[in-house]
Parts: C-alpha cells; sequence; structure tokens
C-alpha cells in the first residue's frame, strides 16, 4: 500500500516536471503572441510574401478598392475650424513678442494651473 502511493506519487512528480520542462522549452511548438496595446498583432512578411498579399503595378505602386462609405470617410471637411480658447482645459491668450521689419509679432500664452 505504501509502496503503491509512493510510486503514484512518483509519477505525478514525473509529469509536473515534464510539463514545465515542455512549457520553459525555446523548442516549443506553442508561444504566446505579443499583443499590442490597441489588441492587434503585429506580423513581418518578407517582400516575397508581401507581393503575394498585395500584388504590385509596374510603377511599384497597388490598387485600393474603397466603398462609398470608406471614400466618403477619407474626405477632409470643406472647412475646418479652430478653436484654441482653451489648450488642455486652461484658458489660452496671446501677448505682444517683438517688432520686426515694422511688424508685430504674438506668443501663445496658456494659463497656469491654480
Amino acid at each position: 500500500m505504501i509502496g503503491l502511493s509512493l510510486l503514484m506519487a512518483s509519477f505525478g512528480f514525473m509529469i509536473s516536471s515534464i510539463t514545465a520542462a515542455n512549457a520553459k522549452s525555446p523548442n516549443s511548438m506553442y508561444s504566446n503572441i505579443p499583443v499590442n496595446a490597441d489588441g492587434s498583432i503585429s506580423v513581418k512578411l518578407s517582400d516575397e510574401q508581401l507581393n503575394k498579399v498585395f500584388p504590385k503595378n509596374e510603377d511599384g505602386s497597388i490598387n485600393i478598392k474603397l466603398s462609398e462609405k470608406q471614400l466618403k470617410a477619407l474626405e477632409p471637411n470643406a472647412i475646418q475650424e479652430v478653436n484654441i480658447s482653451e489648450i488642455n482645459g486652461r484658458d489660452a491668450g496671446a501677448h505682444w513678442s517683438y517688432n520686426a521689419g515694422g511688424t508685430a509679432y504674438y506668443a501663445l500664452d496658456v494659463a497656469s494651473a491654480n
């Protein structure tokens, strides 16, 4: 009875040590895939593989097909409004800085945090 329990314990120890050795082996088939902060995975392809995925034209360019929705998303706004009355939640302003050639130059100010 004692011999059988020692035999079972030795098999358990052997299996646990083999499993740990396989997990730490550099030749293991399984490895962790590094994931970027945004959840994407970076993949490096050789030029030959890349040419198979994205065939190049004679001039080296590639053709891309976009839907109407994708194309509309790429169109810039006709008029872009910019309001810099606040920068990072702080009031912004300007003050005279210097004159050069009869032209006054101003500098951008940002209020300090209180």
